[in-house]
């Protein structure tokens, strides 16, 4: 057999694990992985988007129930009513048609 022990392969022919590697010392701050000051701002924009989504369907759900109840304690029609209830989500309907086709920015 060669030098290099079985079937004549050299000695520094083996397994990658074999070779040790140096240790790394962990990394801290920004090198961790740290959110930049962009992610931080992208992070608190979405935070206030959610928490006006939630008051706004909140205050929604309390109101819009409510709105056909109050209407006919004012003396209006049944068919009225309905409308004035119905009028909130047609409103919406069209107005998201239109948020949706804006654009978000400067062209």
């Amino acid at each position: 057999m060669g030098r290099g022990g079985r079937g004549g392969m050299a000695p520094d022919r083996g397994l990658a694990s074999a070779t040790p590697r140096p240790r790394q010392e962990p990394r801290t701050g920004t090198q961790a992985g740290a959110p930049g000051p962009g992610a931080v701002g992208a992070r608190r924009f979405l935070l206030c988007l959610y928490l006006l989504g939630f008051l706004d369907l909140f205050g929604v759900s309390m109101v819009v129930p409510l709105l056909s109840l109050h209407v006919k304690s004012l003396g209006a029609s049944p068919t009225v009513a309905g409308i004035v209830g119905s009028s909130y989500g047609i409103l919406q309907f069209f107005s998201g048609t239109l948020v949706v086709l804006m654009p978000f920015g400067p062209a």
